[in-house]
Protein backbone atom coordinates (compact mmCIF):
# COMPACT_ATOMS: atom_id res chain seq x y z
CA UNK A 1 0.00 0.00 0.00
CA UNK A 2 1.32 3.15 -0.61
CA UNK A 3 2.35 5.88 2.45
CA UNK A 4 -0.34 8.30 1.31
CA UNK A 5 -3.28 5.71 1.18
CA UNK A 6 -1.59 4.25 4.90
CA UNK A 7 -2.07 7.57 6.16
CA UNK A 8 -5.25 8.22 4.89
CA UNK A 9 -6.82 4.77 5.88
CA UNK A 10 -5.05 5.54 9.44
CA UNK A 11 -6.77 8.87 9.65
CA UNK A 12 -10.12 7.63 8.69
CA UNK A 13 -9.77 4.18 11.24
CA UNK A 14 -8.75 6.88 13.90
CA UNK A 15 -11.82 9.29 13.27
CA UNK A 16 -14.09 6.77 13.09
CA UNK A 17 -13.06 5.17 16.15
CA UNK A 18 -13.14 7.69 18.41
CA UNK A 19 -16.90 8.54 17.35
CA UNK A 20 -18.24 4.85 18.39
CA UNK A 21 -15.50 3.73 21.11
CA UNK A 22 -17.33 5.91 23.98
CA UNK A 23 -19.93 3.30 23.31
CA UNK A 24 -18.02 0.29 23.89
CA UNK A 25 -18.65 -1.72 27.43
CA UNK A 26 -16.07 -3.80 29.36
CA UNK A 27 -18.63 -5.61 31.70
CA UNK A 28 -17.05 -7.85 35.00
CA UNK A 29 -17.61 -11.38 35.22
CA UNK A 30 -16.50 -13.53 37.97
CA UNK A 31 -15.23 -16.80 37.58
CA UNK A 32 -14.66 -19.48 39.71
CA UNK A 33 -11.44 -20.77 39.98
CA UNK A 34 -11.14 -22.68 43.27
CA UNK A 35 -10.97 -26.39 41.54
CA UNK A 36 -7.96 -25.49 39.82
CA UNK A 37 -6.05 -24.32 42.62
CA UNK A 38 -7.28 -20.24 42.74
CA UNK A 39 -10.26 -18.69 43.99
CA UNK A 40 -13.04 -16.35 42.69
CA UNK A 41 -11.53 -13.54 40.06
CA UNK A 42 -12.97 -10.78 38.47
CA UNK A 43 -12.44 -10.21 35.03
CA UNK A 44 -13.75 -8.66 32.02
CA UNK A 45 -12.17 -9.73 28.61
CA UNK A 46 -11.19 -12.88 27.46
CA UNK A 47 -8.09 -13.19 25.32
CA UNK A 48 -5.71 -15.51 22.87
CA UNK A 49 -5.49 -16.39 19.04
CA UNK A 50 -7.04 -18.14 16.66
CA UNK A 51 -6.29 -20.33 13.79
CA UNK A 52 -8.98 -20.36 10.70
CA UNK A 53 -9.69 -22.78 7.68
CA UNK A 54 -11.38 -20.33 5.55
CA UNK A 55 -12.40 -21.66 2.09
CA UNK A 56 -14.22 -19.49 -0.78
CA UNK A 57 -16.53 -20.50 -3.70
CA UNK A 58 -16.65 -18.74 -7.36
CA UNK A 59 -20.29 -17.12 -6.17
CA UNK A 60 -18.82 -14.84 -3.82
CA UNK A 61 -19.93 -16.80 -0.90
CA UNK A 62 -17.18 -17.98 2.12
CA UNK A 63 -17.19 -20.35 4.98
CA UNK A 64 -15.18 -20.52 7.91
CA UNK A 65 -14.28 -22.31 10.40
CA UNK A 66 -11.56 -21.48 13.81
CA UNK A 67 -9.86 -22.92 17.04
CA UNK A 68 -9.06 -19.93 19.09
CA UNK A 69 -6.96 -20.38 22.67
CA UNK A 70 -8.31 -18.40 25.41
CA UNK A 71 -5.76 -18.69 27.90
CA UNK A 72 -5.59 -15.13 28.97
CA UNK A 73 -8.48 -13.45 31.20
CA UNK A 74 -8.27 -9.13 31.80
CA UNK A 75 -10.04 -6.74 33.69
CA UNK A 76 -9.91 -3.30 34.42
CA UNK A 77 -11.65 -2.36 30.92
CA UNK A 78 -9.93 -4.65 29.41
CA UNK A 79 -6.46 -3.42 29.79
CA UNK A 80 -4.80 -5.20 32.76
CA UNK A 81 -3.51 -8.91 32.22
CA UNK A 82 -4.70 -10.99 35.55
CA UNK A 83 -1.21 -13.40 34.81
CA UNK A 84 -0.48 -14.64 38.30
CA UNK A 85 -3.74 -13.24 39.55
CA UNK A 86 -5.39 -16.32 37.71
CA UNK A 87 -4.39 -20.08 36.96
CA UNK A 88 -5.59 -20.32 33.68
CA UNK A 89 -2.97 -20.51 31.27
CA UNK A 90 -1.13 -23.12 33.92
CA UNK A 91 -3.62 -24.89 35.53
CA UNK A 92 -6.28 -25.31 33.25
CA UNK A 93 -7.33 -22.99 29.67
CA UNK A 94 -10.04 -22.46 27.75
CA UNK A 95 -10.66 -22.30 23.61
CA UNK A 96 -13.50 -21.28 21.47
CA UNK A 97 -14.71 -23.15 18.34
CA UNK A 98 -16.36 -20.62 15.53
CA UNK A 99 -18.19 -21.28 12.31
CA UNK A 100 -19.50 -18.88 9.99
CA UNK A 101 -21.00 -18.42 6.09
CA UNK A 102 -21.74 -15.68 4.43
CA UNK A 103 -20.74 -13.20 1.79
CA UNK A 104 -17.77 -11.73 0.07
CA UNK A 105 -18.09 -7.96 -1.22
CA UNK A 106 -14.95 -6.45 -3.06
CA UNK A 107 -14.56 -2.86 -2.33
CA UNK A 108 -11.26 -1.72 -3.74
CA UNK A 109 -11.76 2.11 -1.95
CA UNK A 110 -9.09 4.56 -2.36
CA UNK A 111 -8.39 3.93 1.87
CA UNK A 112 -7.43 0.30 0.86
CA UNK A 113 -10.13 -1.59 1.82
CA UNK A 114 -10.21 -4.62 -0.44
CA UNK A 115 -12.92 -6.88 0.87
CA UNK A 116 -15.87 -6.98 3.19
CA UNK A 117 -17.17 -10.07 4.50
CA UNK A 118 -20.24 -10.42 6.41
CA UNK A 119 -21.67 -13.76 8.01
CA UNK A 120 -25.33 -14.97 7.75
CA UNK A 121 -25.22 -17.62 10.01
CA UNK A 122 -22.78 -18.67 12.56
CA UNK A 123 -21.87 -20.11 16.20
CA UNK A 124 -19.46 -19.93 18.78
CA UNK A 125 -18.95 -22.59 21.39
CA UNK A 126 -16.51 -22.31 24.73
CA UNK A 127 -15.07 -24.70 26.37
CA UNK A 128 -12.12 -25.53 29.08
CA UNK A 129 -9.85 -27.60 28.69
CA UNK A 130 -9.16 -29.08 32.75
CA UNK A 131 -5.44 -30.73 31.61
CA UNK A 132 -4.23 -28.15 29.37
CA UNK A 133 -3.90 -30.69 26.73
CA UNK A 134 -6.09 -30.20 23.54
CA UNK A 135 -4.50 -29.44 19.92
CA UNK A 136 -6.54 -28.46 16.54
CA UNK A 137 -4.38 -29.66 13.72
CA UNK A 138 -4.20 -27.69 10.43
CA UNK A 139 -7.58 -28.84 9.13
CA UNK A 140 -8.71 -28.58 12.74
CA UNK A 141 -9.20 -31.24 13.78
CA UNK A 142 -9.45 -31.86 17.80
CA UNK A 143 -7.02 -34.12 19.94
CA UNK A 144 -7.09 -34.67 23.67
CA UNK A 145 -10.53 -33.24 23.95
CA UNK A 146 -12.87 -35.89 25.53
CA UNK A 147 -12.72 -34.45 29.32
CA UNK A 148 -13.17 -30.87 28.26
CA UNK A 149 -15.95 -29.52 29.27
CA UNK A 150 -18.51 -27.47 26.65
CA UNK A 151 -19.46 -24.18 29.33
CA UNK A 152 -21.66 -22.27 26.91
CA UNK A 153 -22.56 -21.44 23.38
CA UNK A 154 -24.04 -19.11 21.14
CA UNK A 155 -25.79 -20.66 17.23
CA UNK A 156 -27.25 -16.95 16.76
CA UNK A 157 -25.18 -14.88 14.60
CA UNK A 158 -26.01 -11.04 14.87
CA UNK A 159 -24.19 -8.03 13.57
CA UNK A 160 -20.54 -8.49 12.04
CA UNK A 161 -18.10 -7.54 9.64
CA UNK A 162 -14.24 -8.40 9.07
CA UNK A 163 -12.67 -5.83 6.98
CA UNK A 164 -9.62 -6.93 4.48
CA UNK A 165 -6.95 -4.37 3.87
CA UNK A 166 -3.52 -5.02 1.70
CA UNK A 167 -1.62 -4.78 5.32
CA UNK A 168 -3.93 -7.29 7.28
CA UNK A 169 -7.82 -6.66 8.66
CA UNK A 170 -10.33 -6.98 11.44
CA UNK A 171 -13.10 -8.61 12.40
CA UNK A 172 -15.48 -7.64 14.92
CA UNK A 173 -19.10 -10.37 15.41
CA UNK A 174 -21.84 -10.44 18.05
CA UNK A 175 -23.20 -13.94 19.12
CA UNK A 176 -27.06 -13.59 20.36
CA UNK A 177 -28.45 -15.86 23.30
CA UNK A 178 -25.35 -17.09 24.22
CA UNK A 179 -26.13 -19.62 27.20
CA UNK A 180 -24.09 -21.38 30.11
CA UNK A 181 -24.47 -24.98 30.73
CA UNK A 182 -24.37 -26.56 34.12
CA UNK A 183 -20.84 -26.61 33.99
CA UNK A 184 -20.74 -22.97 32.67
CA UNK A 185 -22.90 -21.97 35.59
CA UNK A 186 -20.14 -23.44 38.06
CA UNK A 187 -17.60 -21.83 36.63
CA UNK A 188 -18.81 -18.07 35.70
CA UNK A 189 -20.68 -17.43 38.82
CA UNK A 190 -22.08 -14.30 38.13
CA UNK A 191 -23.73 -12.38 37.03
CA UNK A 192 -26.85 -14.82 37.31
CA UNK A 193 -28.25 -14.91 34.83
CA UNK A 194 -25.34 -14.63 33.12
CA UNK A 195 -25.20 -11.97 30.04
CA UNK A 196 -26.33 -13.52 26.68
CA UNK A 197 -24.29 -11.73 23.92
CA UNK A 198 -21.07 -11.88 23.62
CA UNK A 199 -18.50 -9.20 20.66
CA UNK A 200 -15.49 -11.74 19.37
CA UNK A 201 -13.10 -9.49 17.28
CA UNK A 202 -9.40 -9.26 16.68
CA UNK A 203 -7.39 -8.82 13.72
CA UNK A 204 -5.41 -11.12 11.07
CA UNK A 205 -2.89 -10.81 8.29
CA UNK A 206 -4.41 -10.53 4.51
CA UNK A 207 -4.90 -13.49 2.69
CA UNK A 208 -6.06 -14.15 -1.00
CA UNK A 209 -9.85 -14.66 -1.53
CA UNK A 210 -10.27 -17.72 -3.22
CA UNK A 211 -9.96 -21.02 -2.33
CA UNK A 212 -9.23 -22.42 0.98
CA UNK A 213 -6.70 -20.64 2.97
CA UNK A 214 -5.35 -20.74 6.46
CA UNK A 215 -5.39 -17.85 8.81
CA UNK A 216 -4.37 -16.71 11.74
CA UNK A 217 -4.52 -13.88 14.43
CA UNK A 218 -5.85 -12.53 17.44
CA UNK A 219 -8.96 -12.77 19.42
CA UNK A 220 -10.68 -10.98 22.22
CA UNK A 221 -14.39 -11.96 23.76
CA UNK A 222 -16.16 -9.58 25.94
CA UNK A 223 -19.49 -10.22 27.05
CA UNK A 224 -22.17 -7.40 26.57
CA UNK A 225 -25.69 -6.41 27.65
CA UNK A 226 -27.60 -6.08 25.05
CA UNK A 227 -26.61 -6.14 20.77
CA UNK A 228 -24.78 -2.65 19.93
CA UNK A 229 -23.56 -2.19 16.47
CA UNK A 230 -22.07 1.33 17.83
CA UNK A 231 -19.98 -0.86 20.40
CA UNK A 232 -19.34 -3.66 18.00
CA UNK A 233 -17.89 -1.13 15.16
CA UNK A 234 -15.95 1.12 17.69
CA UNK A 235 -13.71 -2.11 19.47
CA UNK A 236 -13.42 -3.82 15.85
CA UNK A 237 -11.90 -0.14 14.16
CA UNK A 238 -10.27 -0.07 17.59
CA UNK A 239 -8.17 -3.22 16.14
CA UNK A 240 -7.86 -2.37 13.11
CA UNK A 241 -6.30 1.36 13.67
CA UNK A 242 -4.01 -0.80 16.23
CA UNK A 243 -3.08 -3.42 12.99
CA UNK A 244 -2.56 -0.68 10.99
CA UNK A 245 0.22 0.35 12.96
CA UNK A 246 2.05 -2.69 13.91
CA UNK A 247 1.89 -4.28 10.20
CA UNK A 248 2.52 -0.76 8.56
CA UNK A 249 6.46 -0.58 10.61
Amino acid sequence: MKIKNLVKTLALTAGIAASFSSHATFLDFQIDETPYGGEVITADKLNGGFKEVITFDEEGNFTANAFASMGQLFDNEGGDNLGRGSMIGSNYTMYAIFSATGTVTPTGSDEGLIAELNASQGGFQLYLDRNYDTEASGSLVLSNNEDDLLLGESTRIGENVALIYGFGGVYDFMFFDFELTENGDSYFVSPSPFYTYVSVDGDFDTFPLEGEQFVTGDVSAVFVPEPSTLAVLGLGLLGLGATSRRKAK
